[in-house]
């Protein structure tokens, strides 16, 4: 069983890591559900990684944190999908502008909170 973080931007950014098993093919999910996971899986740690440096300061290991799980979130992906080819996805642009509108409603307290989880996360 694989373990990764996930922010769920309609749950809003201080209430959004959680400890969730990966996506898989089993989930009953189709392809389309499965790959908008990912898609709101992978916006939410390219938000961290633009919301975190200014809550804790630039960190290597919220840097390399971040580069696992996207990678890791990535591999869930049904197809072969790159970070490049995702950003030019309309529906991820979607997801990740709502996620960005949900960090920035968030309190600081809650994202410190959130950034440390990402930093202190272990694959």
């Amino acid at each position: 069983m694989i373990k990764t973080l996930s922010f769920r931007s309609v749950l809003g950014f201080g209430l959004a890591v959680l400890f969730t098993q990966a996506v898989n093919a089993n989930d009953g999910l189709s392809p389309e559900e499965a790959n908008s996971i990912v898609k709101e899986d992978i916006a939410s740690t390219q938000i961290m990684a633009e919301v975190c440096p200014a809550v804790i300061g630039k960190n290597a290991k919220l840097d390399a944190n971040v580069k696992l799980l996207t990678q890791m979130y990535l591999k869930d992906y049904t197809g072969s999908m790159t970070l490049d080819q995702l950003q030019a996805d309309p529906e991820y642009k979607s997801i990740l502008q709502e996620t960005r509108k949900a960090a920035q409603e968030t309190s600081k307290e809650e994202q410190q909170a959130v950034c440390m989880d990402v930093v202190e996360y272990q694959a």
